[in-house]
């Protein structure tokens, strides 16, 4: 209206009422008490003077005040041309992999986009005043260029991760309104709120009060859940300890079936740990199992958790989870057979047994079976050598046996020997230390630990022991082996090595077998034509095998302690021998590792592989090559292998190849990285797995109450997907940008002047006429 009477040429489109006066607050409260002060003193002067004529006077005084005020204050009409930005209506859109199931109509997906093209003249009218933005969510949000587009295939459903993203991205002032579609089933902190109850999680009405905007829901939804076999719930370590029961825990979710018996399975690999029954009970859907096993060998593993496929089943992707477990020691169980007490034998168990990290069982022969008896048996307080106990029923729980100048001879043994040549050969070590008890001396030329030991030994009547002092020399294959490394520099190590005590005594041998390492000979003894080995080492099968044919390395210790030094070399010596052993990955020369154990589908896997040369130095310039094999299970349950191309790859510098690499489908993935170094080709594995998340799928069932609980606490309205978008409240958008301006003064008038003399006259005139004058 003031519009219309101000501006005539329609030069603006905003117009209101303002005071133009330039005077402080102090100057307009001085002229208010003034005013006030004279329309008081009338109120008193004007007492003598009754009825309707001390109402004339009052009249005319608070005119003439009035007008005065409005004079002074300077009333005006302001037009001006503005410019209004629109806010946004921000519609999140589930993308999650939920909303591919059944909804009413179609999938959820499907409807969805069908109420967004029903309601396209809705939303276009809300395009005059908001700008309407599309985002798709699943664990985050992310800008949708059109419904069409809509996908259905996220691992999760974050709907308050989404809102904080609105949040980031918007300032509350600019926001309309938040309109999420969806069907209800979070994954995140709304996920978690108990069906019926009345109060948003915390995380809810946190991020309601930062978008200060009101949050409307849409729900897209079948009236029941459609029929599911899943697991919805697996709890299990990240790592475990070899040889100790590790338990798996899992929660069954059964709906829409009734009388089913389908299998439960727990794999490692392709080895079945376990299979259970799972019998669906008239009224229960939740149905808990436990798996208990105990690993046998260290590593990272890839173990699958599997429950049968139940007819018509929709929803098979739930039916089947993959988690990798770390296998590692809890301690080094090493097991030491002495045939007979001596120095040698009790420096290594003493340093045996100060190691925190080992887990020691040792056993001293002080009498045989065939030993002469003084004293009945049951007076006596030694046991017998527990041989069926520790070579059939234990010796797998060993990570590593030490037989130290001892014969199996005595003890009805010989049986026991090819369990433990296949101890070794599937993982175990060994350690052979001389005396006149081991190796030949021993008996063992022709028994089965003779198939794996890295020396050969003699038959003949030549006498089997070697005596006199000598100072052990170093190969060169010695100088790089972890075992015989005294110190990372290899100068240092020579001279270490040189310094070292004399050896006294070992056992002759014929030399070397083809595939073993000598690591120390004696300096002139020969056999073979080669020096005669004092130390050497071996690969048989999965195992490793170490020995020594002396038995006085003690000296090591026992004579640098003597001469005023110290034993950390002998300590070193045994350190680094028990690590190769065990296969201590931090000695494997070439390492490949994942930097992850489970990606979801699609995402880039970073594998990183570490060569260090003899001296453990990063390796530069190093060619590895890294192959890929995928075990998956095809949509018939069968079982697939299949192989992807070498990748070749180069150290760098720092002895260190990057590979980046998106994995073609999902299954468990086992790397191999070769590498041809000095000592031969060497390998390492690592495991990974790639699937889609299964915490989408676990609970398939639409939740209204948790859009209900959104609604509520972002002050907005709970609809259905038939309710449709009108009507939804917004907040209107607010004027942001002034083009031009105007101000009409309505105080200068010449009327106003003419009025203002008038009033204060005519209130003169009466007063003397009515004698107040």
């Amino acid at each position: 209206m003031l519009q219309d009477l101000f501006d005539a040429g329609g030069e603006f489109n905003a117009a209101r009422f303002v005071w133009l006066h330039t005077w402080s607050g102090w100057v307009v409260l001085a002229v208010a008490l003034m005013a006030a002060a004279v329309l008081a003193l009338a109120w008193i002067n004007t007492r003598p003077v009754a009825g309707r004529r001390r109402g004339a006077l009052l009249a005319l005084r608070g005119a003439a005040v009035a007008l005065l005020a409005v004079l002074f204050l300077q009333p005006g009409v302001r037009l001006e041309h503005v410019t209004r930005v629109r806010n946004h209506v921000v519609m999140l859109l589930d993308a999650s992999r939920s909303m591919a199931l059944p909804g009413e109509d179609g999938s959820r997906t499907a409807d969805v986009q069908a109420m967004l093209a029903d309601q396209a003249g809705v939303i276009e009218g809300w395009r005059q005043d908001h700008q309407v933005d599309l985002f798709a969510f699943d664990d985050h949000a992310r800008p949708l260029a059109e419904a069409a587009a809509l996908p259905a295939n996220g691992d999760a459903t974050r709907i308050v991760a989404a809102l904080e993203d609105v949040a980031a991205r918007f300032q509350p002032e600019d926001l309309a309104a938040v309109v999420v579609v969806s069907d209800g089933a979070d994954t995140g902190v709304l996920g978690e709120a108990v069906p019926g109850t009345q109060e948003a999680p915390a995380g809810v009405t946190a991020v309601a009060g930062r978008l200060k905007a009101p949050i409307h829901t849409l729900f897209t939804g079948p009236k029941a859940p459609p029929r599911d076999v899943a697991i919805t719930h697996v709890a299990h370590d990240d790592f475990a300890f070899v040889r100790n029961a590790v338990s798996i825990e899992a929660t069954v979710t059964v709906t829409g079936y009734d009388g089913l018996t389908l299998p439960v399975t727990l794999r490692r690999g392709d080895t079945v740990l376990g299979t259970k029954q799972l019998t669906v009970r008239d009224g229960e859907r939740r149905y808990p199992f436990e798996f208990e096993f105990v690993p046998d060998k260290t590593g990272k593993a890839v173990f699958t958790l599997e429950v049968g496929t139940a007819p018509n089943e929709q929803i098979t992707v739930n039916n089947r989870r993959q988690f990798v477990i770390r296998i590692i020691r809890d301690k080094i169980r090493v097991l030491q057979v002495v045939g007979r007490p001596s120095w040698d034998q009790r420096f290594l168990r003493k340093l045996l047994k100060r190691n925190p990290n080992v887990d020691l069982i040792s056993f001293f022969i002080l009498r045989t079976g065939a030993s002469v008896q003084v004293a009945r048996q049951n007076e006596l307080s030694l046991i017998p050598f527990p041989t069926r106990e520790l070579f059939e029923e234990q010796l797998g729980s060993f990570d590593l046996i030490i037989f130290q100048n001892f014969t199996y001879r005595g003890y009805r043994m010989r049986q026991y020997l090819p369990l433990i040549r296949d101890y070794v050969r599937e993982g175990g070590g060994f350690v052979m230390i001389g005396g006149d008890q081991s190796y030949t001396p021993g008996g063992y030329a022709d028994t089965a630990i003779a198939e794996f030991l890295p020396v050969r030994m003699p038959q003949g009547p030549e006498e089997p022991i070697i005596d006199g002092r000598f100072a052990g020399r170093l190969t060169e294959a010695g100088q790089r082996h972890p075992i015989t490394s005294l110190s990372l520099v290899p100068e240092d190590n020579a001279d270490i090595w040189a310094a070292l005590p004399d050896l006294s005594g070992m056992n002759r041998v014929l030399g070397a077998t083809p595939d073993a390492q000598v690591l120390v000979t004696h300096p002139r003894q020969r056999a073979d034509g080669q020096l005669a080995p004092v130390v050497a080492t071996r690969e048989f099968g999965q195992g490793r095998v170490l020995a020594i044919t002396t038995d006085s390395t003690y000296r090591w210790a026992f004579q640098m302690a003597a001469k005023g030094g110290d034993a950390r070399h002998y300590y070193k010596f045994w350190g680094n021998a028990i690590r190769w052993l065990i296969k201590d990955p931090a000695l494997n020369p070439v390492r490949v590792e994942a930097d992850r154990d489970r990606y979801p589908l699609g995402a880039e896997v970073t594998l990183v592989t570490r060569v260090v040369g003899d001296d453990y130095a990063p390796a530069a310039d190093v060619s590895v090559s890294l192959t890929l094999e995928r075990r998956w299970t095809d949509a018939g349950g069968a079982q697939q292998v299949s192989r992807l191309p070498p990748i070749e790859v180069t150290t760098e510098a720092t002895g260190e190849a990057l590979v980046r690499l998106t994995p073609e489908g999902e299954g468990a993935y086992v790397v191999t990285a070769r590498a041809a170094l000095p000592a031969g080709e060497v390998t390492d594995d690592e495991v990974f797995v790639v699937a889609p998340d299964p915490v989408e799928l676990r609970r398939t069932a639409a939740r209204a109450d948790t859009l209900e609980l959104l609604a509520k606490a972002g002050k907005g309205e709970a609809r259905t997907l038939k309710d449709g978008l009108a009507d939804l409240p917004r907040v209107e958008p607010k004027v942001v940008k002034v083009n031009r301006r105007r101000d009409v003064p309505l105080w200068a008038s010449g009327w106003l002047l003419l009025l203002a003399i008038l009033l204060p006259s005519a209130e003169w005139f009466l007063r003397r006429r009515w004698g107040l004058l």
